[in-house]
């Protein structure tokens, strides 16, 4: 009981620009915690019971008694990862809005007392935390913390015109995701296999029926909810499936057991065939290259304005130990002239093949 008689002593002590700064300083703090919450590609947020069942199916995912829907964009490490992910931030969410909206609160009653020091202590605490943010540079704390000050004011602002004029949206829509691309893609290129489609639903075939070779056939729904579609797409000659979205973020690639596809997103019309023998395929973290590994012994590559090159066969026995880097594809081959293994890198803007150690 001392302890708290004392704490209320030193809160009526205080002026009303030294409580405004630490609300100030706590709204700060809630903000950043927002900031600094777990990234996922989840645009959505999620209800406390929402989030249960997110922890609930990422650890049946990760004791294998679930397996992802949507096999070709995450695996079941990938996708439990995420769903934790989601939770996590959205309970940090939650709560940073409950205590910003106490903060809020109280600041305004602050402003309602009209204190002449109160403008005084705003301007040096901006002056402060632009300082702190020049000496530490950009990335720093000082400088998320500086950019977070900036963000409050111009939210005091807004929230002051829209109290004047209820009727007017309030201009402040923040998407939960970091890049909110990821799930559109996510969405736009999601698939499972179908056994048979609907009957009550179209059909597009790739190639279209009588323009094929006579290879078997696989239905893919495409998309998620009103935006899928079903394509019966004729398989290739590897085992290899997947849809990727290309860097041009208006095409879909399609690879249907080795047969590649390249399709236009909005018309949902085929653009090119690029042959029945893709192996694997591989998008950089940048999404500004996208390449195509044929039956093993060629490479193809698509960026952001369609197809970048194809090189002639460079390998017969498949490529390993690859990654790639900002300028060069690099891995492991099995050159037709050397014996084992050899390294090998190829430019990712021109496609010029290099062999052995001293790439």
């Amino acid at each position: 009981m001392k302890n708290n008689a004392l704490k209320n002593d030193d809160t009526k002590n205080e002026s009303v620009a030294e409580r405004a700064v630490a609300l100030v300083h706590e709204a700060l703090d809630v903000l950043q915690r927002a900031e600094e919450a777990p990234d996922s590609p989840v645009n959505t947020f999620l209800t406390a019971d929402m989030r249960r069942k997110y922890r609930r199916d990422a650890k049946r995912l990760r004791e294998q008694k679930m397996q992802p829907r949507y096999n070709n964009l995450h695996s079941a490490e990938e996708l439990a990862d995420i769903l934790e992910r989601t939770a996590q931030r959205d309970e940090i969410i939650e709560q940073g809005q409950r205590d910003f909206k106490r903060i809020t609160r109280d600041l305004g009653q602050l402003l309602q007392e009209k204190d002449p020091e109160f403008d005084h202590a705003m301007e040096k605490l901006i002056e402060e935390a632009e300082r702190l943010a020049e000496e530490h540079g950009p990335g720093s704390k000082a400088a998320l913390r500086y950019r977070l000050l900036l963000f409050l004011g111009w939210f005091g602002l807004q929230a002051h015109t829209h109290r004047r004029n209820p009727r007017a949206p309030f201009p402040w829509k923040v998407p939960l995701a970091r890049d909110p691309s990821i799930e559109a893609r996510n969405q736009a290129t999601a698939a499972e296999v179908l056994d048979d489609p609907p009957q009550d639903e179209a059909v597009i075939a790739f190639p279209p029926e009588g323009a094929d070779s006579g290879r078997p056939r696989v239905f893919l729904r495409i998309g998620i909810d009103e935006a899928s579609w079903i394509g019966s797409f004729e398989i290739g000659h590897m085992n290899v499936s997947t849809i990727v979205m290309m860097p041009d973020d208006k095409h879909l690639f399609v690879s249907a057991e080795g047969a590649g596809y390249i399709i236009d997103l909005k018309s949902r019309t085929l653009v090119e065939e690029i042959g029945p023998d893709v192996a694997g395929v591989l998008l950089d973290d940048k999404r500004t290259v996208f390449l195509v590994d044929h039956d093993g012994m060629r490479l193809e590559a698509f960026g952001k304005t369609g197809r970048l090159w194809k090189t002639d066969i460079i390998s017969f026995k498949g490529f390993r130990n690859t990654a790639v880097t900002d300028t060069r594809f690099i891995g492991e081959l099995r050159h037709p002239a050397r014996p084992g293994w050899t390294r090998f890198s190829v430019d990712l803007a021109t496609g010029e093949v290099r062999f052995g150690e001293g790439l």
